[in-house]
């Protein structure tokens, strides 16, 4: 069965699941709009979302604050991927790779990024970037996730000029070890160190 043109449907995502990705049931679209309106809190796996996003080159647009479960990669897939992403609003995001996973800090902005709900890190990743996109991870409002005890490597090169207090605002994001890796250049006035190196 082919719908012809840019229909918009609407339903929960195990409607839609059945009528747009499930063998057996399914149309075939091309460009039809999509509304996902699972109540507040529904959980739903991010690799549900993806598979409804890539079916359509219309807009997928979930309306409520759902509860999205997901490893980074299926996150990526279903929030950020043009392709396969869904636009959230609201959303509350967990991501739930194991423990030792390498993240790289730019992939966990890209997902606090696509909503105003809260991300929340389950376990300890080992999260690497410069200090600029390990700030917009951990620390930036807008872009941020919430983290326990994550590792994370901050790689700027020798000589890179970083502030004290951008050192420390990482380092109180997570209980897990934070590592410089290169000979930056870090500049502040002695509290300031004191709370980047020290405390």
């Amino acid at each position: 069965v082919t719908v012809t043109n840019a229909v918009a449907i609407t339903g929960d995502h195990d409607q839609l699941t059945a009528a747009l990705v499930t063998a057996g049931t399914k149309v075939e679209v091309e460009d039809a709009a999509v509304t996902i309106n699972d109540d507040d809190a529904t959980a739903i796996t991010a690799a549900e979302l993806s598979a409804i996003g890539e079916v359509t080159t219309g807009t997928v647009t979930v309306t409520n604050a759902v509860a999205i479960t997901g490893d980074h990669d299926q996150l990526t897939a279903a929030l950020v991927t043009a392709g396969t992403k869904v636009s959230v609003s609201d959303a509350t995001v967990t991501i739930n790779d194991a423990d030792g996973v390498a993240v790289s800090a730019t992939e966990l902005s890209a997902i606090g990024g696509a909503t105003t709900g809260t991300v929340t890190v389950t376990n300890a990743l080992a999260v690497t970037g410069d200090h600029d996109q390990v700030t917009a991870a951990l620390v930036t409002s807008g872009t941020k996730v919430e983290v326990t005890d994550v590792t994370v490597t901050i790689n700027d090169a020798d000589t890179t000029a970083i502030t004290a207090a951008e050192l420390s605002a990482i380092g109180g994001a997570t209980a897990g070890t934070v590592t410089v890796t290169n000979a930056v250049a870090i500049t502040g006035n002695h509290d300031q160190l004191t709370a980047a190196l020290v405390t």
